[in-house]
């Protein structure tokens, strides 16, 4: 299975879809879709509407206590909510997160953005809770994926390494991906902080960051006008051991 997982830059507001975003979609080949940063809202319908004629049939937004940003997963695979509950740190950390199972395939995926706490207290909070959900289910077949807000490479100062482990959950991997950044901030600088974070018994390959597919600019300087200010992160589940 091939998968996007991306940030769309929403912030906390139900920004437009661009008229071309689900020809974009079709064009990185993907079969399954992690939308993070993502607000739904009414508005979003003829959206969801285009995304089940281009295929993506099975469909689920994260819940949300309040105005915060969600997760949208679309698939060609059908799907169910699965049974993970999100950190409770907060309102933001509920929202930010989206267990599912699959029909006809044997494993699960997460799809994750890690809010951006300002302040260390609240950091280690969350990663501290998160950890523990995410051994919990260390044991499964699964994956998380998404914007984790920071570069677990980096971390390790380990970044040529092909992969290091996880540092908030022991038994999950991190592969490096393709590209040199995947969210480029106001100030020109990149950093690698959208991830796929899985456990052992999977096969995760073509880890890369797209930033432009053909002539249009998924992210990168906004003379391009691309889509958000996050890449995509493409990757594909090749195994099960």
């Amino acid at each position: 299975m091939k998968v996007i997982a991306w940030n769309l830059a929403h912030q906390v507001k139900a920004r437009p879809i661009p008229a071309d975003f689900v020809d974009v979609i079709l064009a990185t080949g993907a079969e399954t879709v992690l939308f993070n940063e993502y607000v739904d809202d009414p508005s979003r319908e003829p959206f969801k509407a285009a995304m089940r004629e281009a295929g993506f049939l099975h469909q689920a937004v994260s819940a949300t206590p309040a105005r915060y940003n969600q997760i949208f997963a679309a698939s060609k695979h059908a799907f169910e909510v699965g049974d993970l509950r999100p950190p409770q740190f907060d309102g933001s950390a509920i929202s930010n997160f989206l267990h599912l199972k699959f029909t006809d395939f044997p494993f699960e995926i997460v799809g994750l953005r890690a809010p951006a706490y300002e302040k260390a207290p609240d950091r280690k909070a969350y990663w501290a809770e998160l950890g523990q959900i995410m051994k919990s289910a260390r044991d499964r077949a699964i994956l998380f994926a998404g914007d984790i807000n920071f570069d677990p490479f980096v971390k390790a100062r380990q970044e040529g390494a092909p992969q290091v482990p996880f540092p908030f959950a022991s038994g999950y991997q991190v592969p490096n991906p393709k590209g040199a950044w995947s969210y480029l901030a106001h100030s020109g600088k990149g950093y690698k902080i959208d991830h796929v974070i899985h456990t052992p018994g999977m096969v995760i390959t073509e880890v890369e960051y797209l930033s432009r597919i053909g002539d249009r600019h998924l992210a990168g300087e906004k003379s391009n006008a691309p889509i958000s200010d996050h890449a995509a992160l493409r990757f594909a589940i090749t195994a099960i051991d």
